[in-house]
């Protein structure tokens, strides 16, 4: 689903990433957060014993968190920016086919979080947002939006789907990349690669179809014909449960400065692509979610189509051609109420921060027109706004009619 080109989607990330380069792009400045609160970050696992890991022999599912809040008060060593180390950008590098070395810089990128800072002392529990990063992605590339969130008092809890991610650190300390010895992507990655090959073409005729029900046949259609990928929405999705439960579990290995400290009642689940499509079904399944928003997540696989989710849902689609709107005929249907939220002059990686890294990947045309700090403000506007008010009860300027933003466009998409 995260694909650093135009066309995301249609063809896999590494086939869309097979190109020379020489040049590695300088390290760049991570806006700083909007919020009241510093902001404290820290990382934990967990095992789900009634699973079994698809990606290895044997052993159970392991799944990282890695977590921002808001903090007392700055203290602390800095995060680093690259939270699995170098190896976490020259796994994404080796798909660049060019140096190993060649995102390296990113390790003196400034982050403004602190590793294992306490918690905040007000108020005693604090609202939970789960997010999903892009499939294939890195954990770090959504580190801005992360740390925004913290500091205006949630607590963002990222899920890391281990051998789907670039690198995740799992419960004996080993990490796991999505390559394999070959330095290509593992096999069941692969495989939901392959699926997605008339993704393209397939949206192309749902967003020129005439109405509702020729689009959700459309859609219906090219879901019925992607197991591999419901597998790993599916696995996604559990791995968001498993991490949501344990946060009520006496026991679970939690930082000691979060443990009981989870407002349970105020829990919402967002995305990026694949990810976006993770909260949507997650909520649609998990009642204890009671809002859900997609960062260009295109299309909606999984059971939504059939299934209502009764509760808030926002869509965010970029400008790519042939994409904007896919996804309504199963939002406006299932979800109360639904926003739609187009953003112009973007692209599918515009965001996340793998805009600010540049470098080979705006040679090849992977971002939008749009300015990275632009973006970034944009996407955190609306994220927080959406969340705001649906777990705060403060009202949405944007969502209201206000236009801050002349690239942002809101509407909502009436059930036909």
């Amino acid at each position: 689903m995260l694909t650093p080109t135009a066309s995301a989607g249609a063809a896999a990330i590494g086939m869309s990433l097979m190109i020379s380069v020489a040049v590695q792009p300088p390290a760049f400045v991570l806006p700083a957060p909007t919020g009241p609160h510093p902001v404290g970050t820290a990382s934990w696992r967990l095992t789900d014993e009634s699973r079994r890991e698809t990606f290895a022999e044997s052993g159970p599912r392991q799944i990282e968190v890695l977590a921002w809040y808001p903090a007392a008060a700055e203290g602390g060593a800095p995060a680093p920016y690259l939270r699995e180390g170098p190896i976490e950008a020259r796994t994404w590098a080796k798909l660049l086919k060019g140096s190993e070395t060649l995102f390296d810089g990113l390790t003196g990128v400034v982050t403004h979080a602190r590793l294992d800072a306490p918690l905040a002392s007000g108020p005693r529990a604090v609202p939970v947002l789960l997010f999903s990063h892009g499939y294939t992605s890195l954990a770090s590339a959504y580190t801005g939006l992360m740390e925004d969130l913290a500091s205006h008092g949630y607590a963002v809890l990222s899920v890391v789907h281990p051998y789907e991610v670039a690198v995740a650190t799992i419960g004996d300390g080993r990490t796991v990349t999505m390559l394999d010895e070959s330095g290509t992507f593992r096999q069941g990655i692969r495989d939901v690669f392959a699926e997605w090959g008339p993704e393209d073409a397939t949206m192309a005729k749902v967003t020129a179809a005439s109405g509702r029900e020729e689009q959700r046949a459309l859609l219906r259609g090219y879901i019925s014909k992607i197991p591999k990928t419901d597998a790993a929405l599916r696995r996604w999705v559990d791995d968001t449960t498993v991490v949501l439960s344990s946060l009520g579990q006496p026991g679970r290995e939690l930082p000691a400065q979060l443990a009981g400290r989870f407002d349970l009642s105020r829990v919402a689940a967002f995305g990026h692509s694949m990810g976006g499509v993770t909260s949507a079904q997650f909520c649609s399944s998990d009642r204890r979610c009671r809002a859900a928003l997609n960062l260009d997540g295109i299309p909606q696989y999984g059971t939504m189509i059939d299934r209502p989710l009764d509760r808030p849902f926002l869509m965010v689609y970029s400008a790519r051609a042939g994409r904007a709107g896919a996804s309504d005929a199963i939002y406006a249907r299932a979800a109360a109420p639904y926003y739609r939220v187009d953003v112009r002059d973007t692209l599918h990686l515009d965001f996340c921060d793998l805009n600010f890294w540049g470098g080979p990947m705006r040679e090849r045309g992977a971002f939008g027109a749009i300015p990275p700090a632009r973006a970034a403000d944009i996407t955190r506007t609306i994220v927080r706004e959406f969340f705001d008010q649906e777990l705060l009860g403060r009202k949405s300027a944007l969502l209201s009619g206000a236009r801050p933003f002349i690239e942002v466009t809101v509407s909502q998409p009436a059930h036909r």
